[in-house]
């Protein structure tokens, strides 16, 4: 371990009762490589679990991929599934190691990812840190954040701050609130051509905010014009990250001052960006539900 990660990785014991099903795993896989890989990735596992025990955050090993005997067998498995919010993939390495590796199949739909050092020779496990979200098979270990910031990361995940509420017409005069900057910081120069301009304008300076999505950064741009009744045209996008689609499943919603659901869609996978585009009159309110998985966030507006 580094010397930054000595100073906030936790100890935690290996207890009989998860080495004996740890082995029992492995003995059911088909070769040496394959039981190593299964006894540890458990081991990972259970340590994770009896650590958010022990923080009173529920999870179930029945409902993980890491405990169907056949995808153990198939893949390389070793999610736990955290109640209510999602799985958090719990990775494996030995003592001394400075990379985890990490499955490319694992870089979606998960809401964080756990590195915990195995040292079976003296039954131990430190639980090294999190970050939470990968893009990489090989993690380096110096990039993990503490234990203590995987419980705030959990802990905001089951209870988002809802965003304060945005007035759009200051935003008319220049006044952008505080936590929002613009679609041109946010986004890659390939990212910002013609085709995603509102309604042929350019984009790039329109006030945008930066969202985490079961792991996945995306970014909510708004666009507001006055017209010469009075009324407010307003344009909404919701952006990939850099290089990638709209990951599938995105839901991006419209919701009235009633919270009742006016427009509404589901990305399918393919998408460089979603738009609705609305109308309004000054004291009008609405809302932008985005969610992903067990991720949901909302921003409320008023024109």
């Amino acid at each position: 371990m580094t010397q930054l990660i000595d100073d906030f990785a936790l100890p935690l014991p290996l207890t009989q009762a998860t080495v004996q099903t740890a082995r029992e795993f492995a003995s059911q896989q088909p070769n040496a490589e394959k039981s190593d890989q299964v006894r540890l990735n458990t081991l990972a596992v259970l340590v994770v679990h009896d650590y958010l025990q022990l923080m009173e955050i529920p999870s179930s090993l029945t409902a993980s991929d890491s405990w169907n005997r056949v995808l153990r067998l198939c893949a390389d498995v070793a999610d736990l599934q955290v109640s209510g919010l999602g799985r958090l993939e719990c990775r494996p390495v030995l003592p001394n190691q400075t990379f985890c590796p990490v499955p490319p199949e694992t870089w979606t739909d998960r809401i964080g990812y756990v590195v915990v050092e195995v040292d079976e020779t003296a039954e131990s496990a430190h639980l090294l840190g999190f970050v939470p979200r990968a893009s990489t098979e090989e993690l380096p270990i110096s990039q993990l954040r503490s234990p203590e910031d995987l419980l705030d990361h959990l802990a905001a995940l089951r209870y988002p701050q809802p965003s304060p509420l945005a007035n759009l017409s200051q935003w008319l005069q220049g006044a952008i609130d505080e936590g929002w900057q613009t679609l041109e910081e946010l986004l890659n120069p390939a990212q910002l051509s013609p085709a995603i301009a509102f309604r042929n304008r350019l984009a790039t300076q329109s006030p945008a905010k930066q969202i985490e999505l079961d792991g996945i950064t995306v970014a909510l741009a708004v666009d507001a014009r006055s017209q010469s009744d009075g009324s407010t045209d307003i344009a909404i996008q919701l952006h990939p990250p850099i290089d990638y689609f709209l990951p599938i499943g995105t839901r991006f919603a419209i919701l009235n001052e009633a919270s009742e659901v006016e427009l509404e869609t589901t990305a399918t996978g393919t998408e460089d960006f979603l738009e609705w585009q609305i109308g309004g009159t000054p004291g009008d309110r609405f809302t932008v539900e985005v969610s992903l998985h067990q991720t949901h966030f909302t921003q409320d507006f008023v024109i």
